[in-house]
Formats: structure tokens, C-alpha cells, sequence
């Protein structure tokens, strides 16, 4: 089986708008850099930037 290399130009990138009231600042900061980082996806690579946008 081959390992599949996501190309920066094949990354889809997301728009999150996370409303943050009433939420832990903590917690909510770990799901933020998840999100950002692109951890989330199925396809996360550590050097290829593949993170979504996000507005709080």
C-alpha cells in the first residue's frame, strides 16, 4: 500500500464562526488550535499547513 501525500494545493479550507459565551477560555482554546492546525481532518500532515479559518 502507498502513503498518501496531501499536496498545499489540494488542502480545502474551512470557515468556523465559534461563539465563545458562557464557554471555559481553556477548552475553548484547545478546540481553536485543533481547528487551526487542521488536526480534524483526515488527511493532517504535520508540514503541510492544511488548518481551517476561524472566527471567535
Amino acid at each position: 500500500m502507498k502513503t498518501y501525500r496531501v499536496r498545499p494545493e489540494d488542502v480545502v479550507r474551512n470557515w468556523w464562526l465559534i461563539d465563545a459565551e458562557g464557554k471555559v477560555l481553556g477548552r475553548l482554546a484547545s478546540e481553536v488550535a485543533k481547528l487551526l492546525r487542521g488536526k480534524h481532518k483526515v488527511y493532517y500532515q504535520p508540514d503541510v499547513d492544511c488548518g481551517d479559518f476561524v472566527v471567535i
